[in-house]
């Protein structure tokens, strides 16, 4: 990569009635765009001829121009002002319509599509979705592209870093809700593209629509550039056209090595997964309520306070309880027959982490319920001896629970193996907090619809299974907070109608992430 200029083009919606308004408002826009020296250009999710198009058809209702007069439309753009353009259009293909990242080189040539392959909602009354994750190399960067609710699903932006991909260019139509249309915002730009951006370790642009369509819909704009570390560098506000100018500069970031053997679960046919089966379970949700708890570590494991919270938390009713990473010394397991003893007493499960230095530095989380221990070695971190192969899935009071340990939360496969393997639950025990902690335990947590129960040194938090704060620790307090949750939501595996977040993924698409 070298440094170059991005243009983000953020539209006012129009409803599939007024075709021409919305292509003059483009149009404007990738002027604006080129007279800014912008290099690489993107629109929003179906720019043309609209997002809400009411039924398969589109092209065929009067005033809305054909596809490849739109398309010769913008490739007159693209070379009028030598940028590369990313065009989101509804293209016509052989089963129907594809909401797609149309393509177009400087030079006007259509390099080629992306089709949106995790379909929101109504999307799946006129689209199909796409199975490729496509790179391109524009010479100073290589980028690829998804659709707005694809950034909802980690495999998609996972397979477009894992070929290649630099920057990752957000075609979308983020919906949102409010009561005031300034402050507007969406889960998306909250937490998931940080995360995408961090976890990828890659750009991520993402250009919006805003205003009301149908008069039932309404966009969030704050179209956004944010860099590989997570953070948000400028982001528009949630009403008015503009070009969203960026310069972008190559930056070195280092993430979590993946492990590609391990994840051979993402692979596997819908119907043999174990979270198939957990779904199909009878399940009654006014039995299902329960207490999780979070404990933020204070640095060194002390048994006798850790015993002393756990049996306060229990006191309070939590079924599950779940401590921050803290340094041990060698041996530290010499602990576990007295805390075991305790779980024993007084019921429930008990999650905990310990770093270990000797020849090696060791990570290992323990999930601790009356029926007996789970040691687990983590497997993905830097600098440290891995162990070699993710945790099991552990029946509780409280429900499935998985354990997190360190950097295992930061590689989204893991999280996405253990949801699939039944998890309800994600106990993440961290030894350190970053900036993006709570945006990735978020992004677990909606991405998979469960709950994530995460502690570290001076803070802690559950999030909800779609992804919303239940309680946090107030930072530095070392304060052990609990949240109700019950499991019956983490068996909601919907994110709107139509988009689900088991049966909707395409494993034989996700081939790239286990070679």
């Amino acid at each position: 990569m070298t440094p170059f200029r991005i243009g983000l083009c953020q539209a006012r919606t129009y409803g599939v009635e007024e075709p021409e308004a919305n292509l003059q408002e483009l149009l404007e826009l990738l002027d604006d765009a080129g007279q800014a020296g912008c290099q690489l250009v993107a629109t929003p999710e179906c720019s043309y001829p609209a997002y809400y198009l009411r039924d398969p058809k589109p092209y065929a209702r009067d005033g809305v121009r054909s596809y490849e007069e739109v398309c010769a439309v913008f490739a007159h753009y693209a070379r009028k002002y030598g940028y590369w353009l990313a065009a989101g259009i509804a293209r016509p293909a052989k089963k129907g319509l594809a909401n797609s990242a149309v393509i177009f080189d400087p030079e006007g040539e259509v390099r080629g599509h992306y089709d949106k392959s995790f379909l929101w909602h109504f999307d799946g009354n006129w689209f199909q979705p796409g199975r490729e994750f496509p790179v391109w190399d524009a010479g100073f960067c290589k980028f690829g592209a998804l659709i707005c609710a694809d950034g909802r699903q980690p495999e998609i932006a996972r397979s477009l870093a894992v070929n290649g991909a630099e920057l990752i260019l957000d075609l979308t139509a983020w919906v949102s809700w409010g009561r005031d249309p300034a402050l507007l915002n969406n889960p998306q730009c909250e937490y998931f593209m940080p995360a995408r951006a961090f976890e990828n370790g890659v750009w991520v642009a993402a250009a919006d629509k805003w205003g009301p369509e149908a008069g039932t819909i309404v966009y969030a704009g704050r179209s956004t550039v944010i860099a590989p570390t997570g953070e948000t560098l400028v982001c528009a506000p949630s009403e008015g056209s503009t070009v969203v100018v960026y310069d972008i500069d190559p930056v070195t970031v280092e993430t979590v090595p993946r492990r590609p053997s391990l994840y051979a679960g993402l692979i596997a046919p819908t119907k043999t997964l174990p979270v198939t089966k957990v779904l199909q379970e009878p399940l009654i949700p006014a039995e299902e309520s329960h207490r999780v708890a979070v404990v933020p570590s204070n640095g060194a494991f002390d048994a006798a306070r850790t015993g002393s919270l756990y049996r306060e938390c229990r006191a309070q009713g939590a079924d599950l309880v779940v401590f921050g990473g803290d340094d041990g010394p060698e041996g530290w397991q010499v602990a576990l027959p007295a805390l075991e003893a305790l779980v024993r007493d007084v019921g429930g499960a008990l999650a905990l982490g310990v770093t270990t230095t000797g020849c090696s530095i060791h990570q290992s989380a323990a999930l601790i319920t009356p029926e007996g221990t789970t040691e687990h070695a983590a497997t993905h971190g830097r600098g440290i001896q891995l162990g070699e192969a993710l945790c099991p899935v552990i029946p509780t009071p409280a429900g499935n629970v998985a354990l997190l340990c360190g950097d295992e939360g930061l590689v989204p496969e893991v999280s996405r193996d253990l949801m699939l393997r039944g998890a309800e639950i994600l106990a993440w025990t961290l030894f350190a907090d970053t900036p993006m902690t709570e945006r990735l335990a978020r992004t677990r947590a909606d991405e998979n619809r469960v709950y994530a129960a995460a502690a570290w040194p001076g803070g802690a938090l559950v999030a909800g299974p779609a992804g919303g704060l239940l309680t946090a620790a107030p930072e530095g307090s070392g304060l052990a907070m609990a949240a109700q949750v019950n499991r019956a939501l983490s068996r909601w595996k919907d994110m709107a109608p139509g988009t689900n977040v088991v049966r909707h993924r395409i494993p034989d698409a996700y081939r790239a992430l286990v070679q």
